[in-house]
């Protein structure tokens, strides 16, 4: 049997392969490793993120919710007040036409010869 003779520098070589090989590789690995625990740490940020918007949005509908309660509750008021002054309004208008009606009355009768007007009061107006 023959022997099989592999020179030294070959064995050297495929030793110095190999274990550069396994570094790139060890290394390699470690930075992924790294990568996966910085993607972990911002997912965790961007949920946190979320789930506060999430709460913000939350706070803003029901500070919305409450004013729009008050404004249609002075809405209501006002409407309340407003009408009520119309109704003044139309009941002040309604005796001044009752008393125009009652003046064109007597204005007519006057014209027409059938209203003299009162002597004023003299000893009234003496005192």
């Amino acid at each position: 049997m023959e022997a099989i003779v592999i020179p030294i520098t070959l064995l050297i070589s495929a030793a110095t392969f190999l274990i550069t090989v396994g570094g790139v590789w060890f290394v390699t690995q470690k930075r992924v490793r790294d990568l996966e625990l910085k993607t972990l740490g911002h997912d965790k940020k961007f949920e946190q993120i979320i789930t506060e918007i999430g709460g913000l949005r939350a706070d803003m509908n029901a500070e919305i919710g409450g004013l729009r309660a008050d404004m249609n509750a002075e809405i209501s008021s006002l409407r309340t007040d407003m009408n009520a002054e119309i109704s003044g309004v139309k009941v002040e208008i309604a005796r001044m036409q009752g008393s125009v009606m009652v003046l064109s009355e007597k204005f007519d009768l006057f014209i027409q010869g059938r209203l003299i007007p009162a002597a004023p009061n003299v000893a009234a107006a003496g005192a």
